[in-house]
């Protein structure tokens, strides 16, 4: 049985903005660079691939700005998939969040912040994932007292991170130490076919770095003025984060010779140390290390609000949609998902959970954006306070890029992508399993 207990609007449009910035800049800016230059060879094309990822996620955004307006509750992707395609392609994409995609991305940066921890605590490599573990705990304990609390955290740890992306600008520029020449490339690299696949590849990365400008969606329900304050948060908070990335990446690799960089996991820390000594690579590791874990919190935040949606509208999940009568927040599903993600963190490696979870959770982001042509068509006179920039051009460059990514994916990546959508045919039994407890 459902709760009757609400959510409380406690989030403004600073807050849900902070919410969307806080989530995109993660550990992805801080962690994926050596894993981008594996698969490309040219500083061009680094941040190339960085300004693919960021109008594909402008495109992106513009449409999720027009489904949040049109539908203000709290869940985001599962209730336009819902509303667009059924019950059946909603359960499946809440299940995948739950033992996919969002349970791995709070691994991942429960793990990396764990990693930038370590550096400047100095703790052995066997530690990492058990102060990872503890702060998955840590801060889901935070979110089930109120969200309130978890909003505190959100924006204190924000304001920290995109100070440490600035000073990673500052001090690069000032210092004047850089050596690499950005622009030494060849003209050829463009004709060769497998730049084309290694672009794909390495776009997992960045897409997953650019990930979290859906995040505000997932709250609708606490935001005040949502149907404004949701657009404008997330329009936003991409056009400010892609600024960034391209600065900070540009930064880089005119101090990290392309030739080390694939070997360097923690380039920051090596940046500020090329830069300033020591004290510099102290510096950033403690302010990557909030920077992870600001974007845990966001990621925790929000994640039990997609299994609070879900447990509304399935059986099988009823108990995920009860809300703490005293807290105003989904507290099972809360724990839920911190369950699932200490599993991931001890059973698998950082790059595994970004394949797996980038590729299958992109197929439902896919289906969210064409869900904007679809329901222009299958209900019109539905009020839209928000429309798409520039459809249906939006809408369209973004699902010919996103299926061609999926696919190339595929190929490239066939037993992670396997894997990841074998979770996902997992939540087949249960959706039958709930739809007969109706």
């Amino acid at each position: 049985m459902m709760t009757s207990v609400p959510f409380i609007r406690a989030l403004r449009l600073r807050d849900a903005t902070s919410l969307v910035i806080g989530c995109i800049v993660g550990v992805g800016i801080f962690r994926t660079s050596s894993a981008i230059a594996t698969q490309l060879q040219s500083p061009t094309l680094i941040l190339a691939v960085w300004v693919i990822g960021g109008v594909l996620s402008l495109c992106g955004a513009l449409c999720y700005a027009e489904l949040a307006a049109m539908f203000p509750r709290s869940g985001g992707d599962y209730v336009y998939l819902t509303n667009t395609y059924g019950s059946f392609w909603g359960f499946l994409f809440g299940w995948t969040k739950l033992f996919v995609e969002r349970t791995g991305t709070i691994a991942i940066l429960g793990i990396v912040f764990a990693e930038y921890l370590g550096r400047v605590l100095g703790y052995r490599a066997e530690v990492t994932r058990w102060v990872a573990a503890l702060g998955v705990v840590l801060l889901t304990g935070v979110n089930a007292r109120g969200v309130q609390w978890g909003k505190y955290v959100q924006n204190f740890f924000t304001v920290l991170k995109v100070s440490a992306l600035g000073s990673i600008v500052a001090v690069g520029l000032f210092a004047q130490r850089g050596t690499e020449p950005l622009w030494a490339f060849s003209s050829q690299v463009w004709s060769d076919l497998s730049i084309w696949h290694s672009l794909g590849m390495a776009l997992i990365f960045v897409l997953w770095t650019y990930g979290g400008w859906t995040e505000a969606t997932y709250v609708a329900e606490e935001i005040q003025r949502p149907q404004r304050n949701i657009p404008l948060a997330i329009v936003s908070g991409v056009l400010i984060t892609t600024g960034l990335y391209l600065l900070v990446n540009t930064i880089y690799l005119w101090y990290i010779p392309l030739h080390e960089l694939p070997q360097i996991n923690l380039v920051a820390s090596a940046m500020m140390e090329k830069a300033i000594g020591r004290i510099g690579a102290v510096f950033i590791g403690w302010m990557v290390a909030c920077s992870a874990f600001g974007a845990l919190n966001g990621y925790i935040l929000t994640g039990a609000r997609i299994l609070y949606a879900i447990g509304q509208d399935h059986p099988v999940f009823a108990k995920l949609a009860v809300i703490h009568p005293r807290y105003h927040t989904p507290a099972v599903a809360l724990w839920l998902n911190a369950v699932v993600a200490i599993l991931l963190i001890f059973t698998k490696t950082f790059e595994q959970i970004v394949t797996y979870s980038t590729v299958v959770i992109s197929v439902f982001f896919l289906m969210a954006v064409l869900g904007v042509l679809v329901l222009r068509r299958t209900q019109p006179t539905r009020p839209r306070p928000y429309k798409t920039w520039g459809y249906p051009l939006m809408p369209l460059i973004y699902g010919m890029v996103m299926g061609g990514f999926i696919l190339d994916v595929c190929l490239k990546q066939p037993k992670e992508s396997i894997f990841g959508f074998g979770f996902l045919a997992l939540g087949l039994p249960l959706y039958w399993l709930s739809r007969t407890m109706r």
